[in-house]
C-alpha cells in the first residue's frame, strides 16, 4: 500500500491533501460553533425569564411578560366616546357627574347637560370604575368628586352638587362609604 502511495502522481497526492484539509476545516468549524454556543449560554442571567420587560408608566414601574398571545392595551384616555344617533360626542371623564340606567340606555349627567346613549350602564361602568366612579345602585354610577353629602333618609341617599338625589343600595353601601372617605 505504501508502494502504491509512492507510485501516485503529484495531482493525486494534492487532491488527497486538499480533501484532508477540507475535512479538518469542517471539524474545526463545528468545534468553534459549539464553543461559541456554550459561551453565550454562560453569559445569560437565568434569574429573570428572557421574555420579561419593565416599562415606566406615569412614574410607576410595571413588569410585563411577553407571551405568544400578545394583547395590546388601549392607551389611557381622559375622554370617553358617547355615540348618539347623529354624532359621537367625546366628553371629558372629569365632567361626568353621574350615569343613570334606563333599560338598555344610559343617561350621562354633565354640568348643565344630559346625554342619552343607547348602551347599557354596565358597559360604561366597566370603563369608568377604574377612573374612580362607583356603583351606588343597580341603576346609578356616580363620580365621587361631585357628591355634596350623604343624606340619612331611606337607608342612604347621596346629594349631588347639582341637587340630584341618588339612592344607595344596601349591597353597595359600605363600598360607597369607603370610596367617599378616600376621595
Amino acid at each position: 500500500m505504501l508502494l502504491e502511495f509512492l507510485n501516485m502522481g503529484a495531482a493525486e497526492i494534492i487532491l488527497i491533501l486538499l480533501s484532508l484539509l477540507f475535512f479538518g476545516g469542517f471539524i474545526v468549524g463545528i468545534v468553534l460553533i459549539i464553543k461559541s454556543i456554550s459561551k453565550k449560554k454562560d453569559n445569560v442571567d437565568f434569574r429573570f425569564p428572557l421574555n420579561q420587560y419593565t416599562v415606566n408608566v406615569n412614574g410607576f414601574k410595571e413588569q410585563s411578560t411577553i407571551s405568544n398571545d400578545v394583547v395590546l392595551k388601549e392607551p389611557e384616555s381622559s375622554t370617553i366616546a358617547l355615540p348618539q344617533q347623529s354624532e359621537i360626542r367625546y366628553v371629558e371623564i372629569s365632567q361626568i357627574m353621574r350615569c343613570e340606567a334606563d333599560d338598555n340606555y344610559t343617561k350621562f349627567v354633565l354640568n348643565g347637560e344630559n346625554i342619552l346613549v343607547s348602551r347599557s350602564l354596565k358597559d360604561y361602568a366597566d370603563r369608568l370604575k377604574p377612573k374612580g366612579f362607583v356603583r351606588t345602585h343597580q341603576s346609578h354610577l356616580i363620580n365621587p368628586l361631585f357628591v355634596k353629602s350623604w343624606l340619612k333618609e331611606d337607608g342612604g341617599v347621596l346629594l349631588m352638587k347639582n341637587g340630584d338625589k341618588i339612592p344607595v343600595s344596601k349591597a353597595n353601601r359600605e363600598n360607597v362609604k369607603a370610596v367617599l372617605e378616600n376621595s
